[in-house]
């Protein structure tokens, strides 16, 4: 592999230091030699230039004093970027380019990773170039430009990988598979943006030798079977690369910006990444893209960006480079932090996100509408979190300095990342129609989570917060998904809750003992009964639910975190009694991620769940407090009154029912729900009559039902506990970044209950139905 860059020995004294501007002789010093040096394994370079490229280039060097650590960002000259990446075109990858990718699958039938698994697969078949000519020609046209200005965008963010540049590379005894150079592609993108009044942002995506393992930069070389190397990246190549392009669109008007690489490895040492990037920064100012009008972006992936801003103000003498910026990919779905997020904690990150874009340079490279499994629909159906989602993040990142691109224009992934059908199904607004958020209700450190205002805006919380036993819990892994069992086999595979996820809290000694009275305490013994009736068990390291009855190895010690006693969402550890080992998730093991372990002693991130109760609007209740509520334990149902219970087509009959001679179903929350859709279409169509409606028995919830907009009478409706809360928090005295809004209602309303209103596709479809 190509030797690193070498750390300088002492600091330089001014002077003009001569260097060759594509890795010819002639360099300043020793240091910058090597950063240039060209060879691999011993063997030149393909890439050598030839003498009459290298052409020489005078900068100076800064010895002035370093600058601040945190310098208040400068906008964007010509203001900021907000558009959308063009991803899978010149880089493709298996979401944007996916047609491609399912029609040219690997020999085992499986499809390709990466565009380099994808090339060797086009290369294989007698149609694949062909085939790929056509996506090229095909996948952004000029009409793509032109819907991009209609809707109110005003850039474009073009990544390309260095083959579309210079083609193949042979390097080691191996050729890549790509297939270049094809510069027509950029100057169409180029041409195309002129025409439409767009600003282009070049991204160079794909460095030689790769930038990471990643799938993103054109080849995946991950684990388990890695063979990438942070030395492998082709440091003056990708520098000569950078240069080229700079000098081939320096004079174009719409190029306004230049990526030096995209989500470089965390394994590159933060020293070695500065120094290429002040190399960087120095070609493409040498290849005539000026301060004046082309921003230069460094990519900060996977770090902090109070430690990289640090090191590369003091590394780099701080005022060297003008009109550059940082480039942050903030996405809320990949990592376990995001995954364990609710949608309340989702909110307060992308608020937090704020707070850096004020402190730094940035241009929020990549983002969507994606959420960890984590977040659930309560309160808020799926509709209403993205929209609130999306009008979030857009009103956060309008404080980035240099601005925003979407990922990206068609994904078919879904619609959360692809901006045409998002903006087609009403969940991306218009960029003069973004609604801030308001400044959101701090967390106080001794509120219990189930009392966080915001999560009670969003979720409807459990009748009762207190965790007894004989409750039917949820418990819910720090990634996010929540435990199952199927057969046996007992693991944490969704992010959904259902009844392959419940689990009774029973003592151990005397499961009959369970009568609902009895709370759960920080040091209490508990056993887990799962819904196929069997006890969760551990056996060696596995944990199993195979007991159909209380084992000694079915006993676990409840500990709760900061706290003493159990509460809906509160976190705790479950240690079994008999192993002393905590319940986790096999997270170390990538074939069997999934699979609960009882493996480490300790009390970590890894080992917490969050315990959760049924919320109040839930189908299934908590299980009754008998012997009868726990499966595997038969024992006949009996009434009041001793005798076997009578069915109905609703269900028993109870001692009321019975007194009052009615045969009435059971009123579940499903029939409730149906007996209020009946009622709504049989109000809609009787007007008035209001005699000849029956209403619906509400049950005790967050939600709040409204009338046909058609209808111009007004429902009042009960002050309950709940609502009263409700109106509290959304009643409060507006922030400074609180906009008014009108829903389709028509309720001025300010405050998160304006964005909760904003008019989202299952809205609008409601009002056309009573329409």
């Amino acid at each position: 592999p190509e030797e690193a860059m070498p750390a300088p020995t002492s600091p330089r004294p001014r002077r003009l230091q001569r260097h060759a501007a594509l890795g010819g002789e002639g360099c300043g010093d020793e240091a910058e030699q090597d950063v240039l040096r060209t060879e691999v394994h011993g063997v030149p370079s393909p890439f050598t230039p030839s003498s009459n490229t290298a052409d020489a280039v005078y900068l100076a060097a800064d010895d002035s004093p370093p600058a601040p650590t945190h310098r208040k960002p400068v906008e964007k000259v010509g203001g900021r970027w907000r558009g959308v990446s063009l991803g899978g075109w010149l880089l493709m990858e298996p979401g944007p380019a996916k047609d491609l990718f399912r029609r040219f699958p690997r020999p085992d039938g499986s499809e390709a990773r990466c565009e380099w698994e994808l090339m060797e697969n086009l290369r294989r078949s007698e149609d694949g170039l062909a085939a790929l000519k056509a996506h090229r020609d095909t996948c952004i046209t000029l009409e793509d430009f032109r819907k991009i200005r209609a809707m109110g965008l005003n850039a474009v963010r073009v990544p390309f990988g260095y083959w579309i540049v210079k083609g193949p590379i042979t390097a080691g005894g191996e050729t890549d598979p790509y297939e270049g150079p094809a510069l027509e592609y950029l100057d169409r993108a180029v041409d195309w943006a002129e025409e439409c009044g767009l600003q282009v942002l070049l991204d160079l995506h794909g460095c030689p030798g790769g930038e990471s393992g990643e799938a993103p930069c054109g080849r995946r070389q991950r684990l388990p079977d890695s063979r990438w190397h942070w030395r492998r990246w082709r440091f003056s190549e990708t520098l000569r690369i950078l240069r080229f392009v700079a000098e081939r669109y320096r004079d174009r008007p719409a190029v306004t910006g230049m990526a030096v690489c995209n989500e470089p490895s965390h394994e590159v040492p933060l020293d070695v990444l500065c120094r290429f990037y002040d190399r960087a920064v120095q070609e493409i100012r040498a290849g005539g893209m000026l301060e004046g009008r082309v921003s230069i972006v460094l990519p900060v992936f996977q770090r902090s960006l109070r430690g990289f801003s640090q090191q590369w103000e003091v590394q780099l003498c701080g005022r060297r480079h003008e009109n550059t910026c940082f480039e942050v990919h903030w996405y809320h779905c990949f990592e376990n932090q995001w995954h364990g997020m609710t949608f309340a904690q989702h909110l307060r990150a992308v608020q937090d996100h704020t707070e850096e874009l004020r402190r730094y340079p940035i241009v929020v490279g990549e983002w969507s509408l994606a959420l960890g499994c984590g977040v659930q629909p309560g309160r808020v159906s799926k509709d209403d979190m993205r929209v609130l989602f999306a009008h979030a993040q857009l009103a956060a990142y309008d404080a980035a300095s240099h601005g925003w691109f979407f990922w990206t224009w068609r994904d078919q992934h879904g619609i959360d990342w692809d901006w045409q059908e998002s903006y087609a199904g009403g969940y991306l607004p218009q960029i003069e129609g973004v609604h801030a958020l308001p400044q959101l209700p701090p967390v106080e450190d001794d509120l219990p989570p189930e009392e966080d205002p915001l999560e009670r805006m969003f979720d409807s919380p459990a009748c009762d917060p207190r965790v007894r036993m004989g409750d039917t819990v949820y418990l819910r892994t720090f990634n996010g998904r929540y435990l199952d069992v199927e057969g046996t086999e007992v693991r944490a595979r969704y992010g959904d809750r259902g009844r392959w996820q419940q689990f009774v809290l029973s003592p151990c000694e005397d499961p009959e003992a369970a009568n609902g009275t009895q709370s759960l305490q920080d040091g209490d013994v508990a056993c887990l009964l799962s819904h196929t009736g069997h006890y969760l068990g551990v056996k060696g390291e596995r944990v199993e639910a195979c007991e159909k009855r209380t084992e000694a190895h079915c006993a676990f010690m409840v500990h709760v975190e900061a706290a003493a006693e159990v509460r809906h969402r509160s976190a705790v550890f479950l240690r079994s009694l008999t192993t002393s080992k905590v319940l986790a998730p096999n997270e170390s093991d990538p074939s069997g991620r999934d699979s609960i372990v009882a493996r480490w002693g300790d009390f970590g991130e890894w080992q917490r769940f969050i315990i959760e109760k049924p919320l109040s609007t839930v189908v299934t209740p908590r299980r009754p407090r008998r012997r009868s509520s726990f499966p595997g334990l038969p024992t006949a149902r009996k009434s009041v009154d001793g005798t076997p219970p009578r069915r109905s087509i609703g269900g028993y009959c109870t001692p009321v029912r019975r007194r009052s001679g009615i045969r009435a179903p059971a009123t579940t929350p499903t029939r409730r729900r149906r007996s209020s859709a009946a009622s709504a279409a049989a109000f809609a169509e009787n007007g008035n009559q209001e005699d000849d409606v029956v209403p619906p028995k509400r049950r005790r919830s967050n939600s709040v039902a409204t009338p046909a907009p058609t209808q111009e009478r007004s429902v009042e409706l009960a002050a309950t506990p709940s609502r009263k809360r409700g109106v509290a928090l959304v009643s409060a005295e507006p922030g400074p970044h609180c906009l008014e809004a009108t829903t389709p209602l028509g309720r001025n309303t300010t405050g998160l209950d304006a964005l909760v209103g904003l008019p989202t596709p299952s809205r609008r479809r409601s009002i056309a139905a009573c329409a």
